[in-house]
């Protein structure tokens, strides 16, 4: 038996209990630097979300015209100062109609070229205030003659102006 008694019982009981207020106390905090720390890793990961797009169809780059500066066109007289209508007869012969108050325009326009060359979309993606836009480009024959492949995608004006990143797979 102990020498203390009673009131050496309840000392004892008294120091196990401020000992379990410490550990929990260590355990709250330790939770809490936790729960701060994914926090943060989650917003400070910003993962890429896909962006809807419509790819634009029977149009060429001008002759007259020089690569634009940014692969996005905002205004009807920027993509006209750039851009001609190539309409044909049948189906889907006209121009795709682009209503720039509420889409913009991602070009891709190569050098000119003696090979036949096909550009086609493959996806878009917003990450923060930047747009990647990854195309595929294929080439085949040599041709007798020369073109400029161009793509043109149209897509849903967004808030604030965006970089663009073009990327060839």
């Amino acid at each position: 038996m102990s020498s203390l008694g009673t009131g050496g019982s309840y000392l004892c009981i008294l120091i196990k209990h401020q000992s379990n207020i410490t550990v929990n106390r260590t355990t709250i905090f330790l939770k809490g630097i936790l729960l701060a720390a994914a926090m943060v890793l989650a917003f400070s990961c910003t993962s890429s979300k896909n962006v809807p797009y419509e790819v634009v169809k029977n149009y060429f780059f001008r002759n007259d015209a020089e690569n634009p500066a940014s692969p996005m066109i905002t205004t009807q007289e920027q993509f006209d100062s750039l851009f001609g209508a190539a309409a044909f007869m049948g189906k889907d012969g006209q121009p795709t109609h682009i209503d720039f108050d509420r889409q913009s325009v991602i070009t891709v326009v190569l050098p000119e070229t003696d090979i036949e060359t096909s550009l086609r979309p493959l996806s878009l993606t917003r990450s923060g205030g930047t747009l990647t836009f990854t195309y595929e480009k294929e080439e085949n024959d040599t041709m007798s003659y020369t073109i400029r492949p161009v793509l043109l995608v149209a897509t849903d004006k967004a808030d604030g102006t965006e970089k663009v990143i073009l990327k060839c797979e």
